[in-house]
């Protein structure tokens, strides 16, 4: 099948890992035979600079334009020059692969509203897979917003990262969303799996380092399991160089920077070598869609702290890890103290069986693969 994705943001040579995990996504379904193609509109405000040509890479069958658009969306305007560009790039991408069978957005904005545009032109279904959990808070009385609703209730399929954020847009958009996780590169799942060495108990935390993702309050629950005398760590991934800086203060002021370690930026060939030295993930995020860290983590056999957020109530099971309340500092340290005395035990062979069986690629593959057939199928008969 040929298959045209509209992401709301990709990869590019100024920034590789802006949305890696789309790149990661379409490998997966080009190796279970479906052609994939990439038309990123990169919204851009009005007085903002960039290059608003098309720019078609032939060998990874992507072409990138930036577009000025509305700022936030307050005034009218944006599915009308959304559709200038849109059908532009269509005709180009017809030109150079011919015409796709299916549309997928990433995230609605601009996502579907290209997505929607682009299957009008070509007389084809479209869909979307909902990631972002800011669409939640959007303003309902914006014309973004309104433009974007009636793109959502018109798609032919969708799907959200979690099955708790799915129902939540279902209630913001008026429409039903099925489930589709992102998967986890095959590398992790072939990688020796994690061994724990008696002793110390390695806690690893990996994200963006924004405070959302509660980097200061796990540093905090560490210090109190090593002030009861656990022998413990704490590496830390990811972040700005300016955000590394804050935290690694963060430490040295609470007495814990011999137990903490923040190592930065870590290429994705290199995670999964990294992070398998590893014996527990804590990410206790006061918002998360989904954290693909949790599937990459469970899939080299490592078990996981998570808060109940919409995205850690559905990555964390019974058999993975240990689900916290939000923002609740006793249950994380009860929980780190479970991982660190041994009391909570997760086997890595059957962390890794159950992260296989929900995020691997041939899962990921065959759930797409099943639902776009069946959105073509409704679509032709409805045609006919």
């Amino acid at each position: 099948m040929h298959v045209l994705w509209t992401p709301s943001w990709y990869p590019s040579p100024e920034f590789p890992l802006n949305g890696h995990f789309f790149e990661e996504a379409i490998e997966v379904l080009q190796e279970h035979g479906h052609e994939v193609g990439v038309y990123y509109l990169n919204p851009k405000s009005f007085w903002q600079q960039g290059n608003r040509q098309l720019q078609i890479d032939r060998d990874k069958r992507v072409i990138r334009q930036t577009v000025r658009t509305v700022p936030r969306g307050i005034l009218p305007g944006d599915y009308t020059l959304i559709k200038l560009h849109a059908i532009e790039a269509a005709r180009a991408y017809a030109k150079h692969w011919g015409k796709p069978d299916i549309i997928h957005a990433q995230s609605v904005f601009p996502g579907i509203l290209t997505a929607k545009v682009m299957a009008a032109y070509w007389d084809i279904p479209f869909g979307i897979t909902e990631h972002r959990g800011s669409t939640l808070d959007a303003n309902e009385n914006y014309p973004r917003f309104q433009a974007i609703k009636r793109a959502v209730q018109d798609a032919d399929f969708r799907l959200a990262v979690s099955s708790n954020f799915a129902k939540e847009l279902g209630g913001k958009y008026g429409a039903e969303f099925g489930v589709g996780t992102l998967p986890v590169p095959q590398r992790f799942y072939d990688h020796p799996l994690h061994k724990r060495v008696p002793g110390k108990t390695r806690f690893v935390h990996i994200s963006s380092l924004d405070r959302w993702k509660r980097v200061e309050e796990t540093i905090v629950g560490l210090k109190d399991l090593l002030n009861e005398g656990y022998d413990a760590s704490l590496d830390i991934i990811g972040g700005s160089e300016h955000r590394c800086d804050e935290v690694r203060a963060f430490t040295q002021k609470n007495g814990v920077a011999n137990a903490v370690n923040v190592l930065g930026q870590v290429s994705r060939d290199e995670l999964p070598s990294v992070l398998s030295t590893k014996d527990v993930l804590v990410l206790v995020s006061s918002s998360e869609t989904a954290g693909m860290v949790f599937a990459e983590a469970q899939a080299l056999g490592i078990p996981v702290i998570a808060s109940a957020s919409l995205g850690g109530a559905h990555m964390v099971q019974e058999e993975t890890g240990i689900l916290v309340p939000i923002d609740d500092h006793d249950a994380l340290v009860d929980a780190m103290r479970d991982f660190a005395s041994g009391r909570v035990i997760k086997e890595p062979e059957e962390v890794r069986r159950v992260a296989y069986e929900r995020f691997s690629g041939d899962a990921y593959a065959k759930l797409h693969t099943d639902v776009y057939e069946q959105a073509l199928c409704a679509y032709e008969e409805m045609e006919s």
